[in-house]
């Protein structure tokens, strides 16, 4: 099925809605990357393709909502074409890309997924929710941990200072285990220091019985369950700021620093390299009317937009900064 991803555009109080598969959520960061008026274009094109169908928020793995009339775009993507080691990184880099590109609008980061699309709409968040099953443990394959990147950073403060633990890619998210987390972190996960970022991050403070959550992936309606997998605990949500639990951290579970122009740099590339150009292919001896007879993964709407050289140029230009 490939990543599959859902758009919305609201115009003179009407909404048009598209749902594409393919991988397509593998290049939601350059398309529309670009600026509203080259993504309506390209929208505009894209008739194979709506269907009010939402994708469910396990599956759907990136939504973009344009709202024209409120000049408003909200957004999120999993991100899965880029290395989890990167992630924070480069997200930091597209958003402020996404602000110099989408001058005058506002844009907003979808932190519950397709849910808050559902939301934005009007509609309820339980049409898109689906049933999510993990396993007993912190780890998977009974126990094991397993080697990888880190991807969620979890730290515990109580009266004795403040504990940071990594935990690696294909862990639980450790939010899921509710107080039983406590009992499952063990010592070869504890760290006073990260060399690369997270994706997410849990901050527990034992004596206020508080928790503070931030991260870059969907949180698939947890808002609406932490009082059942967390009875007695307050949460608080910090969208994507990492620095808020490095601060509560009181020293322990260090961060580098977000390079942010590197972010917009390789965003920069991605939409060079991978947004379409009729001219620059035809200079190239590429058979683009054989490409869009094809029309693999959606090829001839992008054709179609008819962006020039010109236009793109500018647009990498504006993201570099």
């Amino acid at each position: 099925m490939g990543s599959r991803v859902n758009y919305v555009v609201v115009r003179d109080g009407r909404c048009e809605r598209y749902a594409q598969g393919g991988g397509a959520g593998y290049g939601l960061d350059y398309h529309f990357a670009v600026g509203p008026d080259i993504a309506l274009r390209w929208l505009a094109q894209l008739d194979d393709y709506r269907d009010d169908f939402w994708l469910d928020d396990l599956s759907c793995e990136g939504a973009v909502l344009i709202d024209v009339d409120a000049r408003h775009l909200l957004l999120f993507t999993e991100l899965g074409q880029v290395s989890l080691d990167w992630r924070y990184a480069y997200r930091a880099g597209l958003l402020d890309a996404y602000r110099r590109t989408w001058s005058g609008w506002t844009v907003s980061w979808a932190y519950d997924g397709i849910a808050d699309l559902a939301a934005y709409l009007g509609e309820g968040r339980e049409q898109v929710r689906s049933d999510s099953t993990w396993w007993n443990g912190l780890y998977p394959d009974g126990g094991e941990r397993p080697d990888g990147p880190v991807e969620y950073l979890v730290s515990v403060a109580d009266a004795g200072g403040c504990r940071a633990y990594a935990l690696p890619f294909e862990s639980c998210p450790p939010w899921l285990l509710g107080p039983r987390l406590l009992d499952r972190l063990g010592p070869r996960d504890l760290v006073t220091a990260c060399s690369t970022h997270p994706t997410a991050g849990l901050h527990l403070d034992l004596a206020r019985r508080r928790a503070g959550l931030w991260t870059i992936r969907p949180l698939v309606g947890l808002a609406e369950k932490w009082s059942g997998v967390w009875p007695g605990w307050e949460l608080e949500l910090w969208g994507d700021d990492l620095g808020r639990q490095v601060g509560a951290c009181r020293g322990t579970g260090a961060v580098p620093g977000v390079d942010v122009a590197a972010g917009r740099a390789t965003l920069a590339d991605r939409v060079d390299r991978y947004w379409f150009v009729e001219e620059r292919m035809r200079a190239a001896g590429q058979d683009v009317d054989q490409l869009r007879k094809w029309n693999s993964g959606g090829i001839a709407a992008i054709l179609d937009a008819r962006v020039t050289t010109d236009e793109l140029a500018e647009v990498v230009a504006l993201i570099r900064g």
